[in-house]
């Protein structure tokens, strides 16, 4: 599927012409690639700090939640803005809660309204469910903000054009989101029907063994309040199935372009500029809202004491964001796999020209003699150094890519602890100083020192 937007979009692929060697500095064939090298490094070294931009923004950002064009069915049906998207999701929750509580209260015929309104403000399951609904809401159009907003800007120091980015961007968030969420989402999706279905001790389990409710219901049937939880589960899959969708598709994007297309600059700018990172901005970012989503949904399963599948849904979502990681990271060093090791292998060769002209230079006394020996020994230095330079970035690329995934993850736990700390100190300075001044108003004078007995001026001498 992913050749029709290659097909449809046209190649970029065609090479840029070179040069002329005219009005330009010949350099030798010995030691020419390095100094090509140097130069590389001398440009990245005053244009980095011009170049090097940060494109990490807040994945809660305003701009992440407004509707982009796709053909998401759910993503179709709610509000382009912000605060109407918002506004309906809480309109839509708390309908989803008077629903349910409509349907109780019509399955114990309307006996007792007051003590069963009560009875059902009191149920874990009924507590949790609009909230995680709300998250889910959230976390549909931050997914679909994330990957659509940040797609051109990932390839953008790729030799793709904008015409064949359109393509790929149109296969991405085509009709088939649709029925590949419903894929991915289907196999949770009949589990939940035949528990509810065959199971007997389905009441128990979601509303827990010790439940009033139980004690008024026939547990053998299915009421309509145990159906409308199945479809709202139903609809919250749904949406499950579309982010894993989002985060192995656009994995798979990702790998295609960079199998077609190569990075404009040479790989010494690549690696020195980490001009792969976008690549694996919207990586760390859908790993962020995983670990946020995450964090609700177990607290979900913690207090609810819900079934295994919310929690085998859970570690399906980490491993998708993982190989998600790892296609990516394996796709840009196979592109650059190639280039590195022609870098290398062209500085190698350059080292050993130069430093077998270096064992054929006479030991002539003369300055030019010393000035040529000297210029061959630092290019030998300098292909030596850039060497290692290569190898050093080629093998950690990635590396800080991963470390940003883990730090942005931890960044919600890190930002409450924070809050915690430094609230819990102002509340333990606040404790103390009380605690001081009620301690000195009930002592008025301050202890004083003890008397210290002194010795007699001239005592003598005293006999036994």
């Amino acid at each position: 599927m992913l050749n029709e937007a290659s097909v449809r979009g046209a190649s970029a692929d065609t090479p840029k012409p070179e040069e002329s060697g005219e009005g330009k500095e010949k350099v030798s064939s010995d030691t020419g690639p390095v100094m090509r090298a140097g130069i590389k490094l001398i440009e990245t070294a005053f244009r980095s700090n011009a170049r090097i931009g940060s494109d990490d923004t807040d994945i809660f950002d305003p701009s992440n939640f407004r509707q982009v064009k796709n053909s998401w069915w759910l993503d179709r049906l709610l509000p382009s803005g912000v605060k109407s998207y918002f506004l309906t999701t809480y309109v839509v929750c708390t309908s989803v809660w008077l629903i349910g509580l409509g349907l109780r209260l019509t399955a114990l015929g309307w006996q007792n309204v007051p003590h069963e309104i009560w009875e059902f403000v009191k149920d874990r399951q009924w507590q949790m469910q609009p909230l995680l609904l709300l998250v889910h809401f959230i976390c549909l159009r931050l997914f679909k903000g994330i990957y659509s907003r940040n797609f051109d800007r990932a390839f953008k120091h790729l030799d793709v054009r904008k015409t064949e980015l359109t393509d790929y961007k149109q296969w991405f968030l085509g009709h088939r989101v649709n029925f590949m969420a419903l894929a991915l989402a289907a196999p949770f999706i009949v589990w939940e029907v035949i528990e509810f279905a065959t199971k007997p001790d389905f009441y128990e389990t979601i509303f827990g063994a010790t439940s009033p409710y139980l004690q008024k219901i026939d547990v053998t049937a299915r009421n309509g309040e145990a159906g409308f939880l199945l479809v709202l589960w139903i609809f919250e899959w749904l949406m499950y199935g579309y982010y894993c969708y989002l985060m192995i598709s656009g994995a798979f994007v990702v790998r295609s372009i960079l199998k077609r297309h190569r990075f404009t600059d040479s790989v010494d700018l690549v690696l020195t500029e980490r001009q792969y990172r976008p690549l694996f901005n919207v990586t760390a970012q859908a790993g962020s809202l995983v670990f946020f989503f995450g964090l609700f949904h177990a607290a979900y399963m913690f207090y609810t004491k819900s079934t295994w599948t919310d929690a085998a849904g859970l570690i399906l979502l980490v491993i998708l964001l993982g190989l998600a990681f790892s296609m990516t990271w394996s796709a840009v060093r196979g592109e650059l796999k190639g280039q590195v090791f022609g870098a290398l292998e062209e500085l190698e060769k350059s080292y050993r020209m130069a430093r077998e002209k270096l064992g054929t230079m006479r030991d002539v006394p003369g300055i030019e003699d010393d000035i040529q020996r000297i210029q061959v020994q630092l290019k030998m230095q300098l292909a030596l150094q850039q060497l290692d330079y290569l190898q050093t970035k080629y093998e950690s690329l990635g590396r800080k890519e991963f470390l940003g995934l883990v730090f942005k993850m931890l960044a919600p736990v890190g930002s409450v602890l924070a809050r915690v700390i430094r609230w819990g100190s102002l509340l333990a300075a606040i404790g103390l100083g009380g605690a001081a001044a009620i301690t000195g108003g009930a002592d008025k004078q301050p202890p004083q020192p003890p008397v210290v007995k002194q010795a007699p001026a001239n005592p003598g001498n005293t006999g036994p």
